[in-house]
């Protein structure tokens, strides 16, 4: 049975998690004169898409954190050290303080290096004892929320996101990180309020753009996505990305043909990903185009059974029985010999089924040996193929081997799924014998089993009339 996969399922373009792929503590600078210490600006990038979340610098005058007089030395001391981005030494330099003694100020800085060196939950301690000293401390909110991004705790996230705005810091990060929580919270319809402002406010930040698409994706609000991909495509053409997402939103509106006209823009700008061209492939099928899904599978056929065997080898099977349904033979050898030539180790039960689409081609060629030779391999790696026992006895019985026939159509009753069949086939191998009156009682038999045959009950009219006729 043909199964159309959902582009949903692909994780190339719908994956969100957080790819902690690098960050930066940008230059804390410590003003010894006036005492203010200016937060940091912590960069992160998300992958899949590629996000930059930034800890921008807004020291607000109400809430804002300054040095004690007696920490300035130790300022001196960590100031180069931070010029230098040597942020283990920071770290070192500040164990050798109590905490518990520091201002707001050295609490706040010592949580925002840990953060850049991904010690989460000494980060989150150092800035949680900076908000007992002073509670409204927004970048220690701001630091906060980005340590609960980091980990995936987006609740806890969302709320310190939402104390910042409280607390006067309205900028485009804020909003398009409060934004991803949401998204990743469940709540699309927040989450593209969020990205709205944030787009209004960095109009050429086009991550913004791009979190705003996937909201609108998600809240199925696909005609706002389309026309806001359009524009993204119309700025930056040879982007796959796109044009996968054009694919994926088209295939949720039942739109085939536009998913994979966008499916093959992306694969000419050089989308490689195997679940992605099993995509395609399907497309190409269901609309009625076999060589080109038989060509990607084929031309990609190593990489697809590398990046998942079991999930490879199901959607070449599936092909596979679509084009042997469909007596597409020159497609499904070539299917088979590209699997054959990637050398790939297969189930038993996997590569039983593969011996018999090898043996039908073989059968379109009258290579009755070949086919034979590729039966039996099927039934030695799996005796209960019905398939593989099926089309062994109908080569049997058509070389005359009546009684060899038997044996197979009578292993193939023993399976439900092939039982029918297996019965017609041996009613048939009766009549060949003319041997009516036993081809008669399989007959019946089968109408007994399932009374809606209404064919099988014409055959069973004209045998019944030659059984007459000859006596």
């Amino acid at each position: 049975m043909w199964k159309m996969y959902s582009l949903t399922k692909v994780p190339a373009i719908t994956r969100r998690t957080f790819s902690h792929v690098c960050s930066t503590l940008m230059l804390c600078m410590l003003t010894s004169m006036s005492g203010n210490l200016l937060a940091a600006e912590v960069q992160f990038e998300l992958a899949e898409p590629q996000w930059q979340f930034l800890l921008e610098n807004y020291p607000l005058h109400e809430t804002e954190a300054t040095l004690d007089s007696s920490e300035s030395e130790f300022a001196s001391v960590i100031q180069p050290l931070l010029s230098a981005g040597d942020h283990e030494a920071v770290v070192e330099a500040f164990n050798n303080r109590d905490i518990s003694e520091d201002s707001t100020a050295l609490r706040l800085l010592r949580g925002q290096v840990l953060l850049n060196l991904r010690r989460t939950v000494e980060a989150e301690s150092a800035l949680q004892s900076a908000l007992e000293l002073m509670p409204d401390l927004a970048m220690a909110h701001r630091s906060l929320s980005m340590v609960y991004l980091v980990s995936e705790q987006y609740e806890k996230a969302r709320l310190h996101l939402t104390r910042s705005i409280e607390l006067g810091v309205k900028d485009a990060q804020l909003y398009g990180q409060l934004a991803f929580a949401n998204l990743e919270l469940g709540n699309a319809a927040s989450a593209i309020a969020g990205y709205q402002m944030a787009t209004f406010m960095a109009p050429e930040n086009n991550q913004w753009r791009q979190g705003l698409l996937y909201a609108l994706i998600n809240s199925h609000a696909y005609d706002q996505a389309q026309g806001l991909l359009e524009e993204m495509i119309q700025s930056d053409p040879d982007n796959k990305d796109l044009w996968l997402q054009r694919s994926q939103i088209a295939l949720n509106q039942e739109r085939e043909m536009q998913a994979l006209s966008s499916m093959e823009q992306a694969i000419a700008l050089g989308e490689v990903a195997p679940a992605n061209l099993v995509i395609a492939s399907q497309l190409h099928i269901q609309i009625g185009s076999p060589t080109r899904a038989v060509s990607l599978l084929a031309e990609n056929m190593i990489a697809l059974m590398e990046s998942d065997p079991g999930s490879g080898a199901e959607t070449i099977d599936q092909i596979g029985a679509w084009l042997a349904g469909q007596e597409n033979w020159e497609g499904l050898d070539r299917l088979m010999s590209s699997l054959s030539d990637s050398d790939v180790s297969l189930p038993d039960r996997m590569a039983s089924r593969f011996d018999v689409y090898r043996a039908q081609v073989a059968l379109s060629r009258d290579a009755l040996q070949d086919a034979n030779e590729q039966l039996q391999e099927a039934l030695m790696r799996d005796p209960a193929n019905g398939e593989a026992l099926l089309t062994l006895a109908s080569v049997l019985r058509d070389q005359d081997r009546a009684n060899a026939a038997l044996s197979y159509y009578v292993r193939a009753e023993a399976l439900p799924m092939f039982k029918e069949r297996a019965m017609i086939g041996r009613a048939q191998l009766e009549i060949d014998r003319q041997n009516y009156e036993e081809a008669l009682r399989v007959l019946r038999q089968i109408v007994r089993s399932s009374p809606n045959r209404a064919d099988i009950m014409a055959n069973i009219r004209s045998l019944e009339s030659l059984v007459r006729n000859r006596s």
